[in-house]
Parts: C-alpha cells; sequence; structure tokens
C-alpha cells in the first residue's frame, strides 16, 4: 500500500499556488492508493478558503481521508468543513490496513485535544490483525525545530497510552508545526508532515510524506516538491504491548467491584459496605441482589452502623450488572470472577463473624487486583 501523507495546505494569503500544483501532479504520479491530509486546509476556517481548497483537491485522483486543523476550526470554520469535506472523524479499511481519522481541534483555539471520548472510539476502531494508521492533526511528541515545541495536545499523555496500549503497533500521521520529523514512541511510529503549500515553511522547501507498506515494513520518503526525494529509513510495526505499560496501565485504572446474590442482599451489602471503607482511592464497589430479607437485614443494618460503616441500599440485579470490572457472587448459578462460600448470617453475633470472614477476603481482593 502506498500513502501520500499532505498537511497545511493554508489556502488563504499564505497559499502558494505553484506548489499545490506542482505536488498534486507528483501525487498523481505516484499513484497512492490514498492521500491522508492531516488539517489546516485553510487560513481563517472561512467559507471561499475551504471552496477553493475543495476544488483544487479534487485534481487528486487517489482516494482521501481529511481530518481538520486548528485553522480549519476558527471562526466557526467547523461547518464550512462539514459542508464540503463531511465528517471531522471517520475510518476506511483497506485490505489489512485501517486508517483512523481523528478531529484533535478545538474551537476558535490553536490548542488540540483528543479527550475520552474520542480515545474510546479509536480503541474500537482498531483491529488487531490489521496496521492501524491514526490520522490527526496536532502532535502527540514535541517536534524540535519549531519554536514552540511544547504546543503538543492537551491529553497527549492520555492519548499517547491510549495509542500504545490499544493500537498494535500503529502508526500516528500528523501535521501542525510545518517541520516533517518522524519518531518512535513505544511500539508507536509516529510521523509528521511539513508544510505542502504555505509560505511559512520551516524546511529547504515544501513537502510531502510518501509511505510505502508491505510485509517486510514500512518505508518513509521525504519529497520536498521542487528539489527532489529523501529516504528517510525503515521500520518495522511490533504489535506487542509493552509489559511495563500494561501494568503502570492497570495501577492507574479505576476499578468497579460487583457483589452480586439473587437470593439474599445481607452478604452483598456488608461486602460493599467493607469495600468501600478500606479499599484504595481508585476502587469503588456496589451491590446488588434480591429483596433482603425481612428478619435479618435490620441486624446487617445495626451492625455495620456500630462498626463505623456507611450502609446502602442494594441494586436491582439488571442494573447492578452494568459496567463492571470485577464480579463477585454469593451463589454458585451467577457467572462471575470469583464465588465466595459464605452463609447467610442468622444473628447479631454470626453477623459480626461473616463481617470479618468478608473483611479478611477483601484485604485479599484488593491485593489480587492491585499486584497480580
Amino acid at each position: 500500500m502506498r500513502i501520500a501523507h499532505i498537511s497545511d495546505l493554508h489556502f488563504g494569503f499564505e497559499f502558494l499556488k505553484n506548489k499545490f500544483e506542482n505536488a498534486i501532479k507528483q501525487i498523481n504520479k505516484l499513484e497512492p492508493d490514498i492521500t491522508v491530509i492531516t488539517g489546516d486546509i485553510g487560513l481563517w476556517g472561512i467559507h471561499h478558503e475551504i471552496r477553493k481548497a475543495y476544488e483544487a483537491l479534487s485534481d487528486l485522483e487517489s482516494d482521501l481521508l481529511i481530518i481538520p486543523g486548528n485553522h480549519d476550526a476558527r471562526n466557526d470554520g467547523i461547518k464550512y468543513f462539514n459542508l464540503y469535506f463531511g465528517k471531522t472523524k471517520r475510518t476506511v479499511k483497506i485490505d489489512d490496513i485501517v486508517l483512523i481519522g481523528v478531529d484533535s481541534t478545538l474551537p476558535d483555539s490553536d490548542d488540540g485535544y483528543i479527550g475520552p471520548e474520542q480515545r474510546q472510539w479509536i480503541a474500537k476502531s482498531v483491529r488487531q490483525n490489521c496496521i492501524n494508521i491514526i490520522a490527526m492533526h496536532h502532535h502527540v511528541v514535541p517536534v524540535p525545530h519549531t519554536g514552540r515545541n511544547m504546543n503538543v495536545l492537551i491529553d497527549a499523555a492520555e492519548t499517547v497510552e491510549s495509542l500504545t496500549l490499544h493500537c498494535y503497533g500503529g502508526i500516528v500521521l500528523a501535521g501542525h508545526r510545518h517541520v516533517p520529523y518522524s519518531t518512535k514512541l513505544l511500539r508507536t511510529h509516529i510521523i509528521h508532515a511539513g508544510s505542502l503549500s504555505s509560505y511559512k515553511v520551516l524546511m529547504p522547501d515544501n513537502n510531502y510524506n510518501i509511505i510505502e507498506i508491505s510485509e517486510d515494513g514500512i518505508s518513509l520518503k521525504l519529497r520536498f516538491i521542487d528539489i527532489g526525494e529523501v529516504e528517510i529509513g525503515r521500520f518495522k510495526l511490533k504489535p506487542e504491548t509493552p509489559e511495563s505499560l500494561r501494568k503502570y496501565h492497570k495501577l492507574t485504572s479505576v476499578k468497579k467491584i460487583l457483589f452480586i446474590s439473587k437470593r439474599n442482599a445481607c452478604r452483598t451489602k456488608i461486602a460493599e459496605a467493607l469495600f468501600n471503607k478500606i479499599s484504595p482511592d481508585n476502587m469503588y464497589a456496589i451491590s446488588a441482589g434480591t429483596e433482603p430479607a425481612k428478619d435479618v437485614d435490620p441486624i446487617v443494618s445495626k451492625v455495620l452502623i456500630e462498626m463505623g460503616f456507611s450502609v446502602s441500599t442494594p441494586r436491582k440485579l439488571r442494573r447492578g450488572m452494568e459496567e463492571v470490572d470485577y464480579v463477585i457472587s454469593f451463589d454458585e448459578d451467577v457467572d462471575a470472577d470469583e464465588l465466595w462460600d459464605i452463609k447467610v448470617p442468622v444473628d447479631k453475633e454470626d453477623c459480626k463473624r461473616v463481617v470479618k470472614k468478608i473483611e479478611k477476603m477483601i484485604n485479599e481482593l484488593v491485593r489480587k487486583i492491585i499486584l497480580y
């Protein structure tokens, strides 16, 4: 597969028409499978800029994947981007390669932001047995020789972690700083394009990337429009997630634990109260079950209050099963991660013994979740 990667066209007063037209001719001769444009189509988000860009880009003969940049998000420009280029984020699958276009812009701001919803969408869009290419405008790591080299995504750290965890040795294509650059961060290869047609070019000439993907790996070439071509290098993708990253991610993740019983809610109430009292701050428990036994539940509540625990009403079963990380059941016929064989207490003293037993098991559970 061959990809032409261009960025930062800047239709408007910065636009260099001759550079753009020469680049279009060159790209058409390359016959790429797709041309990826990583933002800044225009300069001020003005209608006539986006319209001229749309008309000029129609001369490209390949398929296109276009995402907006911070200049396109100025002055409510995203509505014009949507008018001519469609959605600001989308996916394209070609054979065993998945291209995912992401909108990293904020309205009328130069800053970039992916956000948790888009990160979740990326994680759902990637494919394990494919090469995943994520296209965004802003860079996730600083680019040298660009002046304000710290102008990365606001949530760069979270984005890097998400990409490394979920993208199976993926590639990130970006633009924004008008300097072509390539680096590897753990198993994610990051490739930046310079400016195709702005006079604000921080290189010997305006330029774009040519990316070739084969079974042997990926080759990257930098093409200066009027000077020539430089082979940047070849590299292979490594699909394995670094074990250290998995461990750090596990330690910092929040966990929701569900204690469930179909027949009696008093044990789940005890477990929930104890867990939320003694567990770390990044864990939280809920309980679910049937209606509590009338003769046992008041005893349980009284014992818990005397021991300094807060008491809540267990949720209905269908609500309690939603979006939890770990399930503990007190019934054999409930599908769960663990089964705790603890009898229903019958009196106050029995209830205290059950509390002590569950407390011990919760401490073991917490260590298991954190350390293993």
